[in-house]
């Protein structure tokens, strides 16, 4: 008895506040350091944030910002390739780096004695990785970025969707009218001239953010920063205005065909920038309609009407203005069409009702559990202190995120709702590919027989 009484009274409690903090300086050189002690953990974790991603780039040279994320692994003056790796893996380190249409991150985690090592590491590649940098080294991983292309999306079934609503959304010429990946086209033009200008403009010390997290003293962290990047010079950055939000004049719509067996339907609308107005309660739209087999899209797409396998919802988070996209695979014998007019009729229902409290309610529990999700590993507690420093400058801004979904109301998700779904969007069908008709076997006469 006295087991179940206490049961319910853990069930009963209020969720344990989520927390993080750092503490930061700024080097005269203008690059932000933060660290954040934990001794519970017997490890490490850097997380170097460049402010540069694909909305940096130039049409006819689209591609760079991931084209670099892999040229920081060939190599600088004192660590040359495969250097990087060797060294840090035979310490029981791992490293690794990421790219996304506004920023290019670089994250080291291991034992806590491997500290200095990432700081000497990722100031080499800072300060000298231009002097290293070759044709033959462009080259190499020019062609390793169009292999992953092909893989990411041409080759992939239904990728030719994907990366038709990240170009196709916003119009040309915007910074987020072409993909993070760039095209073949423009990874074949850059040269190597063209990659130094781009490394030499961005990858800079008053760019850039270093989070430090795990079992250290942050003052030694000061210190360590001091000691590895002070010396590297500040340069003065080019001016960059924030385009105006946007949204669709019209509806645009897309039929593409690709290797498959069954048909996709895809909506994508111009959404609120991320930590914009809107943004967390798009977050929350998206929960509500795709995720989990209780949402609305699911209950009607696949287990009601069984007219699809699978069915999306997200919201691309985005600083200059995000993506929020809704998607569905037909099931075998069904069309995109019924797919089209099930998830519209969803839609207009939500429009014309609203959400529930017990769907918003549900929702800010399972987000309040993805928050706690992220704080568990170093590195991805580096990587929300160097984004809220970004985002807010102050790396303490993880209370202030949160308390943007706490917040949410169900008028203020039915009006985010409305301003969303409610204007023109870009809508993509994929259709199978016709396979060409198997031309008859011609049985020739035999000759002889029985007379």
């Amino acid at each position: 008895m006295l087991a179940s009484l206490l049961l319910i009274a853990a069930a009963a409690a209020p969720a344990p506040a989520l927390s993080l903090h750092g503490e930061k300086i700024t080097l005269d050189n203008g690059l932000v350091v933060i660290a954040a002690q934990d001794k519970s953990v017997p490890g490490v974790s850097m997380d170097l944030w460049y402010r540069v991603g694909s909305r940096d780039e130039e049409p006819g040279r689209t591609g760079f910002a991931h084209l670099f994320e892999h040229l920081m692994f060939m190599g600088a003056v004192h660590v040359p390739y495969p250097q990087f790796d060797t060294i840090m893996e035979a310490a029981g380190g791992n490293n690794n780096a990421s790219t996304n249409c506004d920023r290019t991150n670089y994250w080291e985690v291991g034992p806590s004695n491997l500290l200095e090592t990432f700081f000497w590491m990722e100031s080499d590649r800072m300060a000298t990785l231009d002097r290293a940098m070759t044709d033959d080294k462009l080259k190499a991983q020019r062609l390793i970025v169009q292999n992953e292309r092909r893989q990411s999306y041409e080759n992939r079934p239904y990728g030719m969707a994907d990366l038709a609503f990240e170009e196709q959304v916003y119009p040309k010429g915007h910074p987020y009218s072409w993909s993070t990946i760039g095209s073949h086209a423009d990874l074949e033009a850059a040269t190597l001239p063209d990659v130094l200008k781009f490394f030499r403009t961005w990858y800079v010390p008053n760019n850039a953010v270093l989070a430090v997290v795990g079992d250290v003293d942050p003052q030694a962290v000061f210190a360590m920063a001091k000691k590895y990047f002070a010396f590297i010079p500040k340069k003065e950055l080019p001016k960059k205005e924030a385009p105006a939000p946007y949204k669709m004049p019209e509806d645009k719509k897309l039929t593409l065909t690709d290797k498959v067996e069954n048909e996709k339907a895809l909506y994508a609308w111009p959404s609120p920038a991320a930590f914009k107005p809107g943004d967390a309660e798009a977050d929350i739209l998206q929960s509500i309609l795709a995720r989990g087999k209780a949402s609305r899209l699911y209950e009607r797409l696949v287990h009601h009407d069984q007219i699809a396998t699978e069915v999306r919802a997200f919201q691309l988070n985005q600083e200059y203005g995000s993506v929020f996209v809704i998607d569905a695979v037909a099931a075998p014998g069904h069309h995109a069409q019924e797919l089209r007019h099930a998830i519209d009729d969803e839609v207009k229902k939500l429009l014309a009702k609203g959400v529930t409290r017990a769907e918003l309610d549900s929702t800010k529990s399972r987000l309040q559990s993805d928050f706690a999700r992220r704080l568990e590993p170093l590195q991805s507690r580096a990587e929300l202190l160097a984004q809220y420093e970004v985002v807010y400058g102050d790396p303490n801004s993880l209370e202030k995120d949160l308390a943007r979904y706490t917040s949410a109301t169900p008028a203020s998700v039915l009006a985010t709702a409305k301003s969303i779904l409610g204007s023109p969007k870009l809508s993509v069908e994929v259709l199978p590919e016709v396979k060409p008709e198997a031309k008859p076997t011609e049985v020739k006469p035999q000759s002889g027989g029985v007379k």
